[in-house]
């Protein structure tokens, strides 16, 4: 029997390594949420947050747009779209050309989607905001960044064998 050969169990991530306080009230304010709802979105928030920087991948403007627009198609012109929901940072898409009236919430927005957004008469929310709106997550949708999209993974696999 060989006991040096024992299986890393995985473990959850309790608390965050960022030094940032803002981050760190944020972290606070949704484990509460989280404890005091039934809520699962208030529970995936939390989660998300205490994610590593890497883990939580960036999105653009123009990925929020496309699915927003697939979300509201159907909807009457009275009913109020739900607010896009992003544990990461907002990035701009220059191949966006016209930006629809959003109202999103995120950790960060780049200068520039923040001026195209409040230009096109939406709302750039933090999560303090999103928690006085909507406490349960009602209204909401999650979404998140592709994990596959960093430059790191293009380096992946072993040389000169296709798709990996």
């Amino acid at each position: 029997e060989r006991r040096d050969l024992v299986k890393k169990k995985r473990t959850i991530r309790s608390h965050t390594l960022s030094t940032n306080p803002y981050h760190k009230l944020l972290i606070k304010l949704y484990k509460y949420l989280a404890g005091r709802t039934k809520s699962k979105f208030n529970r995936t928030v939390y989660q998300r947050l205490l994610k590593s920087r890497e883990n939580r991948c960036p999105i653009s403007l123009s990925r929020i747009a496309t699915v927003m627009r697939r979300k509201t198609v159907w909807q009457g012109p009275k009913v109020e779209a739900p607010i896009a929901v992003v544990v990461a940072d907002v990035l701009d898409d220059i191949r966006l050309v016209q930006v629809p009236k959003l109202r999103i919430t995120a950790l960060r927005f780049s200068k520039s989607v923040r001026a195209r957004i409040e230009g096109a008469g939406g709302q750039c929310l933090t999560f303090d905001q999103l928690a006085q709106i909507a406490p349960t997550g009602k209204n909401t949708f999650l979404m998140r960044g592709r994990r596959a999209g960093r430059e790191k993974v293009k380096h992946f696999g072993a040389s000169g064998v296709p798709g990996g």
